[in-house]
């Protein structure tokens, strides 16, 4: 391709001291560079103004263009003068090829009647709640665009990236998951495991599967970089039997009437990998020579023409992230259907030399990804694509049969909470005058939600010591990580907190004693020094911006100073104060902690999950020399978390966990008919429990 460069004044006379090697072409963020000749000066315009004549290799700008306009920039130096130029062109692509559209979910968290107040919740109606997603909305959603390009002569592709499982009280349908339904009736093509499918370990997400099967499901379960040990007698035998029978597969290749074949991938992610602490035996294979092999596989052994990856990674808002460096490091996927990080990306980004398409959904199945492309199979790539959000909220009506299908099953979880002496998934729990959501109230992270479900752990557990509970001791600090809070609180058109609200809310987990008869994280209670109580708060404020955000710790009973500029010393934290067992909301005045205090040990509840995932914390704070070890009252380090479980009927024989979701539900109705927002609203008293600091 040839460009022509004219220079302004009062540069116009040194066009020809451009240095040629300085000068790159920019397209869709990929830089070609200029060739070294030919290279002509003349006035190729007829304006009077002398111009650079240099050519680009045009397979390489044509290969990282798409239909429609395309913005070309130029950029370079101009030798002696110490000018950077730059300027840009805009030029009409056209071309032709089969279409194809791509509809995506990711992150759906079993959000079957949506992500909103559970009370508010209209499938039936329009314009009357805040509700977004739902799956008899979804249905609509999906369906319409189905049926739209059928009529058209384009066919459609329906996948999922993960995480479909855990964070609503539809994960107690274990016998028969209301997702794998939903997959089944829509006619989803495949499928990717997220790191909450390995919530109930390996051995959990097979009886999951498998009582899906047993329920007609037929989805293939694409998982690439999933690797069982391949040994019998161990947890993931279940899984190795689905992989053997060609439920769970390594790649899935689909040939569509239009003649187009579609190579299929599955990913999990690093980061998700890490947030699948209960995983193993199992292990992800992140390497790039091993996704590179995966792709070279479909591309030449199964000769497909277009390369999709479902990939439980994910980006940021800004395009970047592990999708986009799989992108950067992996040639030859054409497309990565993103997921993990919840991303909405209403545009979709072009990352790496093969020009890969990255996009996501969000999250609780908000909005449906919605991608339209078109496959030239002469130049043998995509040239073309429209991409955006489609939202799921209450401007579409909910398709019946999806909703009688949630209704069908509402009626079952509420007979088998009846059986359990629990609430109604629409019972009313308590009420709420505002909105409870995890955005930060200050820059110390402090949020009312998070801050009401620490208080809850730490208040219910010290409910129980008079009755032989947690070693006879008060507790003095309840942690709550932000990563197990999942869903938030709303007001709604009623201001009505329902048990299923509740529920959903701190969700996530199971016990690994299968005796245990209902699913979530039990709580555990330990003790800890004073100096690893400021090491804690270290963590939740300054360790938890390395990790992100679900690292974060959300504390009860502890009053912080924290100075940043100690931060990068992990010093940040300059005193912890406590607050007594009988000052329920933090209210009065703390007590401060010596950190070299070494006369007592100070009791904490923490869930299971934050017990498993304190090897990846301790290696981070090894190079301080710092680390964190839970021990029991004598001092002793604990082996054995299992035994250091909080029993919420201690006066029966047996552990009877005390659930964290449960923790939320036994203390609401102990702070008055609604929750306080002088405590937990905007401007209210958690604020005050980490106060920034100068010294």
């Amino acid at each position: 391709m040839t460009a022509y460069i004219e220079l302004t004044d009062p540069y116009i006379s040194v066009v020809g001291h451009i240095d040629i090697g300085s000068v790159i072409l920019s397209v869709n963020g990929y830089d070609i560079p200029a060739k070294n000749k030919p290279v002509e000066i003349g006035d190729y315009d007829n304006d009077g103004v002398p111009d650079l004549k240099m050519k680009f290799d045009r397979q390489i700008i044509q290969s990282h263009m798409f239909v429609g306009s395309e913005e070309l920039i130029i950029g370079g130096t101009v030798e002696g003068a110490g000018v950077d130029f730059q300027g840009s062109d805009t030029v009409s692509v056209v071309a032709e090829g089969e279409k194809l559209t791509i509809l995506q979910t990711s992150d759906i968290h079993h959000h079957a009647s949506g992500h909103g107040s559970f009370f508010d919740y209209t499938p039936d109606g329009l314009d009357n709640d805040g509700v977004t997603g739902g799956f008899a909305r979804m249905a609509t959603v999906i369906g319409g665009i189905k049926y739209q390009q059928a009529m058209a002569g384009v066919p459609t592709l329906l996948v999922d990236s993960g995480d479909f499982f855990m964070g609503t009280t539809y994960d107690l349908t274990p016998t028969n998951p209301i997702a794998l339904q939903f997959f089944t009736l829509m006619g989803y093509d495949a499928i990717t495991l997220g790191n909450h499918e390995f919530d109930w370990t390996p051995g959990g997400l097979y009886m999951l599967l498998d009582a899906g099967l047993t329920n007609g499901f037929n989805v293939p379960v694409v998982a690439s970089n999933t690797i069982p040990d391949g040994v019998a007698g161990t947890g993931d035998d279940g899984i190795e039997s689905l992989m053997a029978t060609g439920t769970i597969v390594n790649k899935k290749v689909i040939e569509l009437d239009n003649g187009i074949k579609v190579g299929l991938l599955g990913l999990m992610g690093e980061n998700a990998d890490e947030d699948a602490p209960v995983a193993k035996p199992i292990i992800f294979n992140h390497d790039y020579a091993f996704i590179q092999a995966c792709v070279d596989n479909l591309r030449w052994n199964e000769d497909v023409d277009v390369v999709i990856a479902l990939s439980h990674t994910g980006v940021n808002s800004s395009g970047e992230g592990e999708d986009a460096e799989i992108a950067e490091h992996v040639d030859g996927i054409d497309i990565i259907a993103s997921g993990h990080a919840h991303t909405k990306t209403f545009d979709a980004y072009i990352k790496g030399d093969s020009s890969t398409i990255i996009f996501s959904p969000g999250e609780y199945g908000e909005w449906v990804s919605h991608l339209n492309f078109t496959y030239n199979k002469k130049l043998q790539r995509i040239v073309g694509f429209d991409f955006n959000l489609v939202p799921v909220d209450d401007t579409v009506p909910g398709d019946p049969g999806m909703q009688g299908l949630v209704d069908a099953y509402n009626a079952n979880i509420n007979a088998a909470l009846s059986a359990a002496d629990m609430p109604q998934l629409a019972d009313p729990i308590t009420t709420t005058d505002f909105d409870l959501e995890m955005g930060a109230y200050q820059a110390t992270g402090v949020t009312g939600l998070g801050s009401l479900c620490a208080d809850s752990v730490r208040n219910v557990a010290n409910s129980l010591v008079p009755y032989g509970g947690l070693d006879g001791i008060p507790v003095d600090v309840g942690i709550v990580p932000t990563g197990v809070i999942r869903d938030e609180i709303f007001k709604g058109n009623y201001g009505i907190v329902t048990f299923s609200d509740v529920y959903n809310c701190l969700p996530l987990g199971i016990s690994p004693d299968t005796s245990q008869p209902v699913p979530g994280y039990p709580m555990m209670h330990a003790y800890f020094t004073a100096e690893e109580l400021y090491v804690i708060a270290e963590v939740g404020l300054t360790v938890s911006q390395q990790f992100g955000s679900s690292y974060y710790l959300n504390l009860s009973g502890v009053k912080i100073d924290y100075n940043p500029a100690f931060a990068p010393y992990l010093r940040g934290v300059r005193g912890v104060s406590l607050y007594g067992p009988g000052d329920p909301l933090c209210l009065g005045t703390p007590t401060f902690v010596a950190r070299d205090d070494t006369t007592r040990l100070y009791h904490g509840v923490v869930d299971l999950y934050a017990f498993q995932l304190l090897y990846v914390v301790n290696d981070a704070l090894a190079p301080a020399g710092l680390s964190i070890v839970p021990k029991d009252k004598d001092g002793i380090p604990i082996a054995n978390y299992m035994g250091f479980r909080i029993d919420r009927d201690p006066a029966t024989a047996g552990v009877q966990e005390l659930k964290e979701w449960m923790a939320l539900l036994g203390y609401l109705p102990t702070i008055g008919t609604s929750i306080p927002q002088a405590v937990y609203g905007p401007g209210g008293a958690i604020e005050g429990r980490i106060e920034l600091v100068s010294y």
